[in-house]
């Protein structure tokens, strides 16, 4: 069968957990192609497979012009949090669906630019059987409507749109009555669909099923329906330096023949070092904590402008831009990272507990920063600005700048699970002193019930169906499916 996957351009993170299964597809017999922004085109041949560009060549990602869709107002978020009673872990769930995911959800759905166009052209000629998803992707549900292709979400990541679709549902009367859109995400799909000719339902919203990546104690409850699968970590090959031949605790000195001090790895992200300078004051704490274990190896993964206001770098860390974790992880005895759910998923796969990065007490929530505030303050987002590659003439004046929480969107819930299995701990850099962090770090490191922790995890991982595993079922519920 063909398989189309669309992808979010740019990010790695988004198109990594693709990798696994299209080359299980491929292995199996399948075509695939993978749809996205002419400008991911590079990004997607190192992985092995193959392009579909989409867009006007001339024309840059949505995300850096200055028509972007901006965040919702905080105002209108909270509102809609009220209406529906949500709990706070339940606020938090909505914010991240309403404020975060709906901005590059509106970006490949416009009419008035090619990618949605040519998606759905691509998918007529070549008549793909199935076509997955990526849930901020709406364009690959409406390809599949037109061509008569079975469609599936593959979610990387917790299922915010299926919940948060649920809770508009239970409270559709309430929001209708407070003068709310009772279903924003209908609302922004529907141009789309209309102008192929048919209404926005449920199925355009969340796939005739969807691939659920995460662990039983990590999902989130919704109503849709899941296949399970392993979440596989992929990062594009690179030659393996001698140096992580092994773990260093397990070299012995020819002199005296006592082993080597153990690796710590640190990685803080790819995406958001990329426009915040100084990592929210916290590379620079865990760093001075981390100077202070003579007895540990540090590998820390960061760079110029994660490094911003980190005065000295002690002699036991070093510092590597990038370094494939696939490749490190193995001969680490702990991570200390940011909350990323691909970062999160090598550190189980290969057994490593994790120190999560989590600021407890702090909501999600984005905040417009309004006339008079500081527009240059770390952490601060400028509309139009992501991941700061523009670098024609300054940005202007005007452009709306939103304030950051100072951690990743995922991180608490990851760090609740982590700590739910004893594999881990939360690292909460404003909260803990230099000394804590350090005496934190090292229990990780050395304590053996965070390691047996870590092992656990890693079996219950294993037990997931492979991307290979599940190729019998994705071949039955296309057949199921597939409307031609």
């Amino acid at each position: 069968m063909r398989v189309l996957f669309t992808v979010y351009p740019n990010s790695l993170a988004h198109l990594y957990p693709v990798v696994p299964l299209a080359w299980a597809l491929q292995s199996a017999g399948h075509e695939v192609r993978v749809a996205a922004h002419h400008s991911a085109a590079e990004m997607i041949i190192k992985t092995g497979l193959t392009p579909v560009q989409l867009g006007d060549p001339d024309q840059p990602p949505v995300r850096l012009t200055d028509d972007c869709a901006p965040p919702h107002h905080q105002d209108i978020v909270n509102r809609y949090s009220d209406v529906m009673g949500l709990s706070p872990e339940g606020r938090e769930h909505w914010i991240v669906f309403y404020q975060w995911l709906m901005q590059p959800t509106s970006d490949y759905v416009r009419l008035d630019r090619r990618e949605a166009e040519d998606l759905i052209d691509f998918a007529k000629v070549w008549q793909p059987d199935l076509i997955s998803w990526d849930a901020t992707i709406p364009a690959g549900a409406v390809a599949a409507k037109v061509c008569g292709a079975a469609h599936t979400r593959l979610l990387i990541g917790h299922d915010m749109f299926g919940w948060s679709l649920d809770r508009l549902a239970e409270n559709k009367d309430a929001l209708v009555a407070a003068g709310l859109d009772p279903n924003p995400l209908a609302t922004l799909i529907r141009p789309l669909a209309q102008k192929y000719g048919f209404e926005v339902d449920d199925e355009l919203l969340v796939g005739n099923f969807s691939i659920e990546t995460m662990l039983e104690g990590l999902r989130l409850p919704t109503s849709t329906k899941k296949l399970p699968m392993r979440h596989v970590p992929y990062i594009d090959p690179e030659v393996l330096p001698k140096w992580l031949y092994q773990r260093p605790e397990l070299t012995r000195c020819e002199c005296c023949g006592r082993k080597n001090r153990r690796r710590v790895a640190l990685s803080l992200g790819e995406s958001t070092r990329r426009f915040i300078k100084g990592d929210w004051d916290r590379a620079p704490k865990i760093i001075k904590a981390l100077g202070e274990l003579d007895d540990l190896e540090i590998v820390a993964t960061l760079d110029k402008a994660q490094l911003a206001d980190v005065e000295e770098i002690p002699p036991n860390v070093k510092v590597i831009d990038w370094v494939n974790l696939a490749h490190l992880l193995p001969t680490c005895s702990a991570l200390i990272h940011h909350g990323g759910i691909g970062t999160y998923s090598s550190a189980v796969a290969n057994k490593v507990p994790q120190l999560v990065c989590d600021v407890e007490g702090i909501s999600l929530l984005m905040r417009l920063v309004e006339d008079g505030g500081d527009i240059n303050k770390t952490g601060t987002y400028r509309l139009g600005w992501e991941f700061d590659e523009r670098e024609e003439g300054a940005p202007d004046e005007a452009t709306a700048h939103w304030e950051l929480p100072a951690k990743k969107v995922e991180s608490t819930v990851v760090s609740d699970f982590v700590i739910s299995t004893g594999a881990g701990v939360r690292l909460d850099h404003r909260a803990k002193t230099v000394e804590e962090i350090r005496d934190l770090v090292w229990a990780v490191a050395t304590d053996q019930r965070y390691q047996h922790a870590a092992h656990a995890l890693h079996d219950d991982w294993l037990a997931m169906p492979s991307p290979s595993d599940i190729i019998p079922d994705l071949e039955k519920l296309v057949v199921q499916h597939r409307r031609r």
